[in-house]
């Protein structure tokens, strides 16, 4: 569903930007830009460097694993996603999933055309006792899910 177009003229030229407003699993409503450029998450304490799907070896076959990069304005992690221990260099943490097979619940929407936005939330405990919620939301068109699912082998 296209909620909101703009069209930007930079001299002669012209180009139209779409977006669409989604509500999120948690139930927060966002606008999400339809284009493949990296998203801009941040909030005082976070953002969100890089956030990518990268296909995996695993078991028999081959899954979707999800990498990301957080970068903070200090160093106060307790505890985030599964990692106990994160270990930050120069208040940066690199992390990157296990495999999820494509029959996943967390792959298999890119095993369709239906679903061509996803929303990613990062939820962060700093060791001061606040959480920081950051959403990723990610524009994935029909040709790059094509090429995912060739590159897992389905």
């Amino acid at each position: 569903m296209l909620a909101a177009a703009s069209l930007v003229v930079t001299g002669c030229l012209m180009r139209a930007n779409f977006s669409a407003n989604v509500t999120t699993a948690d139930g927060v409503q966002m606008e999400v830009p339809l284009n493949t450029a990296p998203a801009k998450v941040e909030d005082d304490a976070m953002i969100v460097k890089r956030f990518q799907f990268a296909p995996w070896a695993m078991g028999t076959g081959k899954g979707l694993a999800f990498a990301f990069q957080l970068e903070f304005s200090d160093t106060p992690i307790l505890s985030i996603y599964t990692d106990k221990a994160p270990i930050l260099i120069k208040d940066v943490w690199n992390g990157v999933s296990i495999a999820h097979n494509p029959a996943d619940e967390y792959v298999k929407w890119i095993m369709t055309l239906e679903n061509n936005v996803k929303v990613y939330r990062f939820t962060v405990r700093l060791k001061d006792g606040t959480t920081h919620v950051l959403r990723y939301p990610i524009f994935a068109p029909a040709n790059m899910k094509a090429f995912m699912r060739t590159q897992l082998g389905v």
